[in-house]
């Protein structure tokens, strides 16, 4: 799979270094159901929203953790899967990397509930599923104040610019072919 985007300290909040610690591994999805709109997490604690995936488990595959994190987050099993590129991250204000492998994901039914950890729950995590237009807003239209947040934001915003770039490339593709 391709880096699409590599953030550090110096992009986000204007510092320098790296931190060496070891990456953390996650799955993460552009889920789109059959009626055309896309899962998004909100977590009310953060007051934010993210695309859904989480942490890969010790000798758990990318695409199983990815079918996993979906299951659990939106309650969707995965019905078509690409890739779409990793992520990395270097945030050395706190000594943390994480390399997150996004995907996009098909899904055509709504199988179970999700299953929220206790701390989601307590942070008011709710899945929601939005038209294209209200995902891009939700992800990139709030202006964040901590290094966290900015991080989550500027990571998901790079893979929604890539997904926009091949969706757009597909449309652009038909109207020559018709």
């Amino acid at each position: 799979m391709k880096i699409i985007k590599r953030l550090t300290d110096a992009d986000i909040i204007g510092a320098g270094g790296m931190s060496g610690a070891k990456p953390r591994r996650t799955a993460r999805a552009i889920l789109k159901n059959n009626n055309g709109r896309y899962a998004l997490v909100y977590s009310a604690g953060f007051n934010m929203y993210c695309f859904p995936g989480g942490g890969i488990e010790d000798n758990e595959d990318i695409l199983t953790a990815l079918k996993r994190e979906l299951m659990e987050e939106t309650g969707c099993s995965c019905d078509a899967v690409e890739e779409l590129g990793i992520i990395e991250e270097n945030r050395a204000h706190c000594d943390y990397t994480q390399i997150s492998y996004y995907y996009v994901v098909s899904t055509h039914s709504v199988l179970l509930a999700p299953s929220f950890t206790n701390l989601e729950r307590k942070n008011g995590t709710a899945v929601g599923w939005h038209t294209l237009e209200e995902t891009v807003k939700l992800i990139t239209r709030p202006q964040f104040d901590t290094a966290q947040k900015k991080f989550l934001q500027a990571r998901d915003i790079a893979a929604l610019n890539v997904y926009l770039a091949r969706i757009n490339a597909s449309c652009d593709l038909l109207e020559k072919m018709l």
